[in-house]
């Protein structure tokens, strides 16, 4: 898979995905949340986003999952969450749940398990990407993920209190469109499927596009409440 492949540059090529796990970092702090029993963080990756939330969280147990496994040095509950096994579902539960830029890969039912899967007043912390996320990509190629809007979001959370829901746009400029078709390789976005890179797809990219990317991204922060 390709984010596999691109385990050793993601780091330094997904820059808005760490933007957006500091948006996450800095809502629980907005809302003086920082003491949880035990957390569980779904698509952990390499760890860039739990480094990052480790430092302000205190917490007893910090159970990693994800459906790759990239040999990392911490422990991962490998497996794949539009199928968590059931006997994950019937003896865990969790304070905070937590995923930076993972949601959209899963099925909407994602938050029925969830929702299992936190105890009573359990906080869940999540972002995703909203449908202007990588246009030009979707335009040129055909290719895109079925990224939800705002208020589907919403929809989807009607078990919770919503403390905050909110989007937030950002342009990536590139300095030629080989270079933007780099940066989704480099950043394992080029997940969403293949098509073939040839020169009348790069003179589009310039033309129409001026080289740049757009990323949609979406923030969560709710409360279970019954």
């Amino acid at each position: 898979m390709n984010f596999l492949k691109a385990k050793s540059t993601y780091k330094t090529a997904a820059k808005v995905q760490d933007l957006m796990g500091q948006r996450l970092c800095e809502l629980l702090k907005t809302y003086r949340l920082k003491e949880f029993q035990r957390v569980f963080e779904f698509g952990c990756g390499t760890g860039e986003f739990s480094q990052k939330l480790q430092k302000n969280l205190i917490f007893k147990d910090y159970v990693r999952n994800d459906i790759l496994d990239y040999k990392s040095e911490f422990e991962v509950e490998i497996f794949d969450m539009n199928h968590i096994p059931k006997a994950f579902l019937k003896t865990q539960k969790f304070n905070l749940i937590t995923s930076n830029a993972t949601l959209q890969w899963l099925k909407e039912d994602i938050f029925t398990n969830l929702y299992a899967l936190l105890k009573k007043d359990g906080i869940l912390l999540l972002s995703s990407f909203g449908q202007e996320n990588l246009k030009e990509i979707k335009i040129l190629s055909g290719l895109s993920l079925p990224y939800k809007s705002l208020k589907s979001h919403k929809n989807l959370l009607k078990d919770f209190e919503i403390l905050e829901l909110k989007e937030e746009f950002f342009k990536l400029e590139f300095e030629s469109a080989l270079e933007v078709f780099r940066h989704l390789k480099q950043s394992g976005v080029n997940s969403l499927g293949h098509f073939f890179l040839g020169k009348e797809t790069l003179l589009k990219m310039q033309e129409l596009f001026g080289n740049t990317l757009t990323y949609h991204s979406i923030y969560i922060l709710c409360r279970k409440i019954s």
